[in-house]
């Protein structure tokens, strides 16, 4: 039955808190039984003695012992720098039988576990990488490139099927951690500036946008409708109604006043009596 331990991958986010631990992994074909393993932190001899005490009769015919300089949990956080060794951590090897991983191993790992498995069991591979450089896109390009070169070296002993693979770390300096930490934060600086920057632009843009919406609005306004681009009741014409209005109003009294004039029909009539005779002569 596999013994799938806590990753170091799920414990990355405690393992930070440690400058001066590195990663242990083992994982192998054969059913192991250490009694450090489930553990997120331990001393390197405890380590060391327990892995050697699980291959005491040597389970496996082949053997991979990978040494992997200035190194720490984070560098392993998240799988994407080392996705092969994700691959077989996670349990997805489907002939892997027991996983190891313990995020802060406290010392070095004695070497006595290469010196033993060179003596007394099969084939053994030794694999040295060196420290990832200190910037932190470089280093994670470097990692990546390292777990390349152990998934093609392991090749031949994974068509096998029948391994061990211890994969011993050992972890930053004091110089090389600080220098990590100033490498980090230059990074997270030069983040935090260049998402001002793109805020600054956007801020910019938007700006710009209002603007030129502002200019559709007028040129909208001026080819607007007929009554919004003409004046019709102008000076003139309110001064000519204010002149026509009283004239009009006389005009109507007048005409009022000539109807009401009272006037017999007899005014208009010839007269054709003795008094007409008389004052035609």
């Amino acid at each position: 039955m596999a013994k799938t331990l806590i990753g170091a991958l799920a414990l990355a986010s405690q393992a930070l808190a440690f400058s001066n631990t590195s990663p242990f992994f083992l994982f192998s074909t054969a059913d192991l039984l250490l009694e450090s393993s489930g553990a997120s932190i331990a001393p390197a001899a405890s380590i060391a003695a327990d892995v050697l005490q699980a291959l005491k009769e040597c389970p496996t015919k082949n053997y991979v012992v990978v040494e992997q300089d200035w190194v720490s949990a984070a560098d392993y956080a998240d799988g994407r720098s080392t996705p092969r060794l994700a691959h077989y951590m996670s349990g997805q090897q489907p002939e892997v039988k027991s996983i190891v991983s313990v995020p802060d191993v406290v010392g070095l790992v004695d070497s006595k576990i290469i010196k033993y498995l060179e003596d007394n069991c099969g084939t053994v591979k030794n694999i040295k990488l060196d420290g990832p450089p200190i910037a932190p896109a470089m280093r994670s390009l470097y990692m990546g490139q390292q777990d390349q070169f152990l998934d093609d070296s392991m090749a031949k002993f994974v068509e096998a099927k029948d391994y061990t693979v211890v994969y011993l770390t050992t972890p930053l300096t004091e110089h090389g951690a600080k220098a990590q930490l100033e490498a980090q934060q230059q990074q997270q600086q030069q983040y935090q500036y260049e998402s001002d920057a793109l805020f600054d632009n956007n801020m910019q843009m938007e700006l710009k946008r209002d603007t030129t919406a502002h200019t559709r609005r007028a040129n909208a306004t001026a080819e607007g409708g007929l009554f919004e681009r003409y004046q019709y009741f102008t000076p003139g014409l309110f001064m000519g109604f204010a002149a026509v209005i009283p004239l009009f109003l006389i005009l109507l009294v007048g005409i009022r006043a000539l109807l009401s004039l009272e006037v017999s029909y007899f005014a208009f009539s010839k007269e054709m009596g003795p008094n007409a005779q008389k004052k035609q002569q």
